[in-house]
């Protein structure tokens, strides 16, 4: 319809999914050096005139979302003609000394809000009094906009690789909204789609049809699918779930790259294989202390693991690409390194089973129903699907990035909890660091900064099984050289 975008059946959960207690938005903080610019004013007025033209280019961050009568489909994107960039970009300033105490107790308070539906779901705000006069932009975007690959590409997209800042325009941008559709126009437009909607499904079953290989390959890898999520159907109670709160606790980490690769390149696997296993080494230690037994299999755990399914041609669309991966942490393992081999199997067995494809179909299948009843179907899917926490990892560029002449110096991811959930890991690598963000209720895991040190450990158990089995098989490849047995020494015949 003109001027109304539907929303995916991906998309349109997220919003289904929201509650007073369960806030579906996501965002990072980006931490800059000072601006040539300057602050205050000068800045936010700077920032605010980069922005405004290149949403000319991301139309969605100009568009609310609009309900249908009776909630009878999908909701659709429509161009909001009340927009004002001032209600979106928002300044704020930090307590002294400024630094990484004071910035995270800034976001778990914008992180504790939810987002007014009336308008474009974003908020950015600008942060200054960082120590050594830095400051950073912190983004919360709804994700029903945005999956984290595409949140990472629009944000980058504000961002240039040049440190020589761009011409600032003088000229604000003269986009004008849309004409909107009437209720009664959207309620009309989505009976004729119905009306439609059998002879396309049909039209598409017959293009499948003609080709028996495909249809065949793509029955089994469902089916297979289907049936590893099945197994998976309830996860165990845990410390870490119960009732979500409205209050939010957010702390970071940083850890060296290199040290990630270093496991990898030892070990085998992936990056996110290494993530895993650090993580469940956190889960072992932080249960430890919480007098819960990592060893007993009542008190296993499983990680949300959401795959982005995005290619090249879609890195910048908004919405969301992302099918999903559930995954028992190995935390009864006390060795670190059988602990990520039991990682690596694992995620190796649900990819040859294809797990994401089953996930990723029933939440499609959902979009086929009226919108009351896709919200009813997400809602009981995802209490079906057993996981007690999210770990999602969105790879970031290792070449530096500037904003407005400031140097990007480091950026860490925020997620959100699932009704239920009381803890999220995201995780985000910018220019030889890989960055931990962990999203907490602040009632039910108060803790967290405990947890984040608890995962460090468990990293450096990695690291340091890394460091033996590398020093080891080098001593065993460096051929050794032979040694000469000194011969004794025998006198000189005395002289007659």
């Amino acid at each position: 319809m003109k001027g109304a975008q539907k929303l995916t059946p991906m998309d349109a959960s997220f919003l289904h999914l929201e509650t007073r207690n369960t806030h579906m938005h996501i965002g990072g903080v980006a931490i800059f050096e000072p601006s040539p610019i300057g602050s205050g004013e000068a800045l936010y007025e700077a920032i605010v005139r980069v922005i405004e033209p290149r949403l000319d280019v991301m139309p969605r961050y100009r568009q609310r979302v609009a309900f249908l009568p009776l909630s009878l489909d999908t909701p659709v994107w429509i161009d909001d003609p009340e927009f004002n960039i001032s209600s979106h970009v928002l300044r704020a300033a930090l307590p002294a000394p400024g630094g990484d105490r004071q910035l995270q107790h800034f976001i778990s308070r914008v992180f504790s809000r939810q987002l007014d539906r009336r308008r474009p779901l974003w908020e950015m705000y600008v942060i200054e009094g960082l120590s050594e006069g830095r400051w950073a932009l912190l983004f919360k975007t709804h994700h029903a906009m945005v999956d984290g690959i595409s949140n990472l590409e629009l944000v980058t997209a504000l961002l240039d690789t040049d440190p020589q800042p761009r011409d600032i325009p003088d000229v604000r941008t003269t986009w004008q909204a849309r004409g909107a559709p009437t209720p009664t126009d959207l309620l009309l437009s989505s009976l004729r789609e119905r009306l439609t909607r059998p002879q396309r499904l049909l039209r598409s079953a017959r293009q499948t049809a003609s080709n028996p290989t495909r249809l065949a390959k793509a029955l089994r890898d469902t089916a297979s699918g289907l049936a590893t999520v099945a197994q998976t159907i309830r996860a165990p109670r845990s410390v870490i779930n119960g009732p979500t709160g409205t209050s939010r606790a957010y702390v970071f980490t940083r850890f060296p790259l290199d040290d990630f690769k270093l496991v990898k390149q030892v070990f085998g696997g992936t990056i996110n294989d290494v993530v895993l296993a650090a993580v469940a080494g956190g889960v072992r230690h932080y249960l430890a202390t919480h007098d819960v037994d990592p060893n007993d299999e009542k008190n296993a755990l499983q990680a949300l693991c959401p795959v982005s399914i995005r290619d090249e041609s879609e890195r910048a669309a908004l919405g969301n690409r992302l099918a999903l991966l559930l995954v028992k942490l190995p935390i009864d393992e006390a060795n670190s390194e059988a602990r990520l081999a039991r990682v690596r199997a694992t995620v190796d067995r649900l990819k040859a089973r294809k797990q994401a494809v089953g996930a990723d179909f029933l939440l499609n299948l959902a979009g086929f129903a009226p919108s009351t009843l896709h919200a009813m179907v997400a809602r009981a899917s995802l209490r079906q699907i057993g996981f007690n926490l999210v770990v999602t990892n969105v790879p970031g560029p290792q070449f530096p990035l500037y904003f407005c002449g400031a140097r990007l110096v480091e950026a860490f991811p925020v997620a959100f909890l699932y009704e239920g959930q009381r803890l999220a890991i995201a995780i985000f690598s910018y220019m030889g660091w890989l960055n931990f963000g962990y999203l907490s209720d602040a009632r039910g895991v108060p803790d967290v900064d405990l947890f984040a040190r608890y995962v460090e450990k468990g990293f450096k158990e990695l690291v340091r099984a890394a460091k033996r089995r590398r020093d080891f098989e080098q001593q065993v490849s460096t051929p050794r050289r032979p040694t000469s047995r000194s011969r004794p020494h025998r006198k000189a015949p005395a002289r007659r």
